[in-house]
């Protein structure tokens, strides 16, 4: 029962960063709203996947800032190279960013969720590991 109330406060306490960090980015005139929008939809995901599970609340919140900070970045990069590709070749590479966005940063989402499910699996085999040789 112990267990289960922790992951209920970790849910909790993680909605209201996700929250925070996506009110921040939605109204930060610094990036662009398809990116703010992504990263909104992200924090909800992450957290709402991720928060529940078992695992140091610290550790999940440093994967949650760093799936931000790697959000920005690619979507900061994904959007120079389409508008040079605008640039270079004509308007009809926007309707390709408008088709591919969502599929590109469907990429980065789902490969960051794995690889932060794998830390937070190694952060508890590491747990189990010390309790053991103790």
């Amino acid at each position: 029962m112990r267990e289960n109330e922790w992951s209920i406060k970790h849910l909790i306490f993680g909605f209201f960063v996700g929250a925070l960090a996506s009110y921040m980015l939605l109204f930060s005139s610094y990036i662009s709203d398809e990116s703010a929008c992504m990263l909104a939809i992200f924090n909800f995901l992450f957290v709402s996947l991720t928060f529940p599970l078992n695992g140091a609340l610290t550790r999940k919140l440093s994967l949650l800032l760093t799936g931000n900070v790697i959000g920005l970045l690619w979507n900061h990069l994904f959007s120079l190279f389409l508008y040079a590709l605008v640039y270079r070749f004509g308007e009809i590479f926007n309707t390709l960013y408008i088709i591919l966005s969502p599929l590109v940063n469907l990429i980065w989402i789902v490969s960051f969720w794995s690889v932060g499910l794998t830390i937070l699996v190694n952060s508890e085999t590491e747990k189990q590991v010390l309790r053991i040789g103790n």
